[in-house]
């Protein structure tokens, strides 16, 4: 009858560790590299061991799988013998068997560790650790048998390790902001530094027809004026036409060639030297150059060496930060909420922001970039104030309501539009 007893310890202590190596495998699979990186600067005892482990996940796994399947195995084969002792050597000894261990592997072996190990996934690594790895190297002949067998039958030796991707991490920011531990205005910006390598220098320049300038036979009086009524530090300087962009005036340059009696001083000869760049150059790798250079400016020019606009570091550092508006600045949103399904747009927000903002699909081209050039591309001329066009395939009307000469300021955008002229207005001009 003892050695009933004694099989009966055996089998639960086969349990405990069928349960150990189960919650193990997960927990170090569950934990991540970049945690345990955390702990290790940290000094979390047994961290150490778990960085170990994690460097060579191969090893740990076959270990875990050997010693589970050894315990399970010696589980079942103590179970029988404690079955056929009470009920001898017949069928119905091999089914209570079988019921038992599969019952109690499952339920104490497998679910409940598995279920622990994933809630609590960096304490029972930590405490486990030392163990685990100091049971792979013991087994390590073994694993190396397995290892090399596992490479024959795969092609390939080692473990696959899994490559954080850039949408992976755009997605757990997404989850941590749903869950709270992550600011909206945090995930914006953290979303901003992904896409900041892959912004253009067109996206973010001022266009030439906004670009306050200046000639360069102005005179400093005159730069000064310029300077008081626009709140600016620096503006273009250009000779004969706006094309020719001969450099930078900065504000101080002109008062203090004011205050050195240099009134009469032409604005070139105190001027810098400008920085050209292409409006497909990533902003990136602009701001390194204004760096490098000591500029806040630079000169944008398109393909043809056509100057089509300007770009400062206080345009790159918006892209990460938003809108930064000072004493001179007035605050101008891009898309303002009118009435349900009525916005008032920016006419040089981009379509694709746009279409963001407000999960809509209006057609995008090579053609156009802003609102404003989808507009006038449907039209085929330029607009008046009033003129309505109608986005069909989207429901979608677009009214021009703002507009400086022959370029538009804002549209009103009715999202589910009847498609109805408004007011004697066409729908296409």
């Amino acid at each position: 009858m003892i050695e009933y007893y004694i099989y009966i310890i055996i089998f639960v202590f086969c349990l405990i560790l069928s349960g150990f190596f189960s919650g193990s495998e997960v927990a170090l699979f569950t934990i991540t590299r970049a945690k345990v990186r955390t702990l290790v600067n940290e000094k979390s005892q047994g961290s150490e061991a778990l960085a170990t482990l994690k460097k060579t996940p191969d090893k740990f796994l076959i270990t875990i799988l050997v010693g589970n399947n050894v315990v399970n195995i010696l589980a079942a084969s103590v179970a029988t013998a404690v079955s056929i002792g009470f009920f001898g050597e017949t069928g119905i000894a091999v089914s209570v068997a079988t019921i038992v261990v599969v019952l109690l592997l499952l339920v104490f072996g497998e679910i409940l560790p598995k279920m622990y190990a994933t809630r609590n996934a960096t304490e029972y690594a930590l405490r486990f650790s030392p163990a685990i790895l100091l049971l792979s190297r013991i087994l390590s002949p073994i694993t190396y048998v397995f290892n090399a067998l596992a490479g024959k039958v795969t092609g390939s030796i080692g473990f696959a390790h899994h490559m954080i991707t850039e949408e992976e991490i755009k997605e757990w920011i997404d989850v941590g902001q749903e869950e709270g531990t992550i600011e909206k205005n945090e995930q914006e910006m953290l979303h901003s530094v992904f896409e900041f390598s892959d912004t253009r220098v067109r996206e973010v320049m001022t266009p030439r027809i906004d670009v306050v300038m200046i000639e360069d036979s102005a005179s400093p009086e005159e730069a000064l004026e310029i300077f008081k009524t626009t709140g600016f530090s620096r503006l273009p300087v250009w000779h004969e036409n706006i094309d020719t962009i001969r450099g930078v005036l900065n504000v101080k340059d002109v008062i203090f060639s004011v205050l050195n009696a240099q009134d009469t001083t032409p604005v070139e000869e105190i001027c810098s030297e400008p920085l050209f760049v292409p409006e497909t150059k990533n902003i990136d790798d602009l701001l390194k150059e204004l760096r490098v250079k000591k500029t806040h400016m630079a000169i944008v020019l398109d393909e043809y060496g056509s100057f089509v606009g300007i770009v400062t570091v206080e345009d790159i550092l918006e892209e990460l930060v938003g809108d930064i508006l000072d004493e001179f600045d007035t605050e101008e949103h891009e898309l303002v909420r009118i009435a349900d399904n009525v916005y008032s747009v920016n006419a040089r927000m981009w379509v694709e922001d746009l279409n963001k903002e407000l999960g809509i699909s209006l057609p995008m081209s090579e053609t156009y970039e802003t609102i404003a050039g989808l507009f006038i591309e449907r039209m085929g001329n330029i607009p008046r104030i009033g003129d309505v066009c109608d986005i069909t395939e989207e429901n979608i009307r677009l009214v021009v309501i703002q507009m400086t000469g022959k370029r538009i300021n804002r549209l009103k955008l009715l999202l589910n539009s009847p498609h109805k002229p408004e007011s004697g207005q066409g729908e296409n001009r």
